[in-house]
C-alpha cells in the first residue's frame, strides 16, 4: 500500500467524494456517532465546514481515498478533530493509515501555530464502547493522550413541574444578554478553577479564555429568557447559558456554575430551576448538558432536577512541549 497524503482547505474539496467515503467509513459506528444518516445530511455537514477555518487531510491509495481527517482551527492556540476522525474503513492496513493521518494532523497543527489538538469521541454507549476501545490505543501511540470522560444528560422539559424559586435576600437574577463578557469572565474563571474540572485545569490561561470567548460568543443564538446571571448585590456569583441549534431542537447548556465563595447554599439549584422554568414556558421541550463523570455532586444535582444520562464522550489530546 503506497499512501499519498494531501492537505486541502475545506472550501476546495470534492464534497460528493468526501461524503461517499464518509458514509462508507462510518458504517461501523453507532448511529449517534455519525455526522449524518443520509448522503444529503453528510454533504450538508461537509459544506458547513467551509464556513470556518477547516482543513482535510486525505490519504489516497492509487487515487482512491483510504482515510480522512478533518481539523477545525478552533482558536488561536487550539485545533479540533471532527468527532471519530481520522476516518478509515477497518480492514488490513487501516491502522497504518489511521496513524499516518494522526501524524500529519499533528504536523499541520504545529505549522498553523497551534499548540493543542483535541478530539471528542461522542455518542458512546455501553453497546458502542468497543469502538472506542479499538481506536484509543491508536491515539495514544501517536501522543494523543486520553483526556476526560463526560456523560451527556437530557431533561424532558415537558415533564418539568417545578416553579421558579424564591431567592435569598440580596440575591437576584438578570438576563445574560444584558451583561458583557468582560463582566462575566471573573466569575466564570474562578468557578471553573475551583470546580476540579479536569479539562479546564489542563489548559493554559490563554486557552481557557479562548474557550470562554467561544462558549459566550454573542453571535450564536441563545435562549435569552433562560440564560441567566445570578447576583449577590452587584457581584456576579453564578451563570447559566443555554445555546440553541447545537443539538437538533434541544437546548444545550453551554456554561453553568456558582462562584466558589457562594457554594453549598442551594444557589445552583435555584439558578437552574429558574432557568429550566423559563425555558419550558417558552416552549423548549428538551435540554442537554455534559458533565465530567467524576463530578458526582453536579451529577446528583442534575438528576434531582430530572436529567438522565443517555450517552457519553471521551477526549484525547496532543499538546506541544515546545
Amino acid at each position: 500500500m503506497a499512501i499519498d497524503v494531501q492537505i486541502v482547505e475545506s472550501k476546495l474539496v470534492d464534497v460528493e467524494e468526501l461524503a461517499l467515503f464518509t458514509m462508507e467509513a462510518e458504517k461501523h459506528l453507532g448511529l449517534e456517532m455519525r455526522c449524518g444518516q443520509t448522503n444529503e445530511e453528510v454533504e450538508r455537514y461537509i459544506r458547513g465546514a467551509q464556513e470556518v477555518e477547516y482543513y482535510y487531510i486525505i490519504a489516497r491509495d492509487e487515487g482512491r481515498i483510504a482515510g480522512l481527517a478533518g481539523l477545525h482551527a478552533f482558536s488561536d492556540s487550539m485545533m479540533y478533530f471532527d468527532s471519530w476522525h481520522p476516518l478509515v474503513i477497518p480492514d488490513k492496513g487501516s491502522e497504518r493509515v489511521f496513524s499516518l493521518l494522526l501524524q500529519e494532523s499533528i504536523r499541520l497543527t504545529r505549522s498553523k501555530g497551534r499548540s493543542r489538538l483535541e478530539v471528542f469521541l461522542m455518542g458512546i454507549t455501553d453497546e458502542t464502547r468497543h469502538v472506542y476501545d479499538r481506536v484509543a490505543p491508536l491515539y495514544e501511540s501517536e501522543g494523543m493522550k486520553r483526556g476526560n470522560e463526560w456523560t451527556q444528560m437530557w431533561c424532558d422539559l415537558t415533564e418539568f413541574s417545578l416553579e421558579e424559586p424564591a431567592l435569598p435576600e440580596g440575591v437576584s437574577l438578570k438576563s445574560l444578554v444584558e451583561v458583557s463578557n468582560e463582566e462575566i469572565w471573573p466569575c466564570y474563571n474562578a468557578t471553573f478553577l475551583s470546580s476540579g474540572d479536569r479539562r479546564y485545569l489542563n489548559q493554559t490561561e490563554a486557552q481557557r479564555r479562548e474557550n470562554f470567548n467561544e462558549f459566550f460568543d454573542r453571535s450564536k443564538q441563545i435562549e435569552e429568557d433562560a440564560s441567566l446571571l445570578m447576583y449577590a448585590g452587584r457581584e456576579i456569583i453564578g451563570f447559566m447559558k443555554i445555546n440553541l441549534g447545537l443539538i437538533g431542537d434541544a437546548g444545550f447548556v453551554n456554561g453553568i456554575g456558582i462562584h466558589p465563595d457562594y457554594r453549598r447554599r442551594g444557589l445552583a439549584r435555584a439558578l437552574m430551576t429558574a432557568s429550566l422554568v423559563r425555558a419550558a414556558k417558552n416552549g423548549m421541550e428538551n435540554l442537554v448538558l455534559e458533565v465530567d463523570i467524576e463530578n458526582r455532586g453536579a451529577i446528583a444535582l442534575y438528576e434531582s432536577l430530572g436529567f438522565k444520562s443517555r450517552r457519553g464522550s471521551i477526549s484525547h489530546v496532543w499538546t506541544s512541549t515546545e
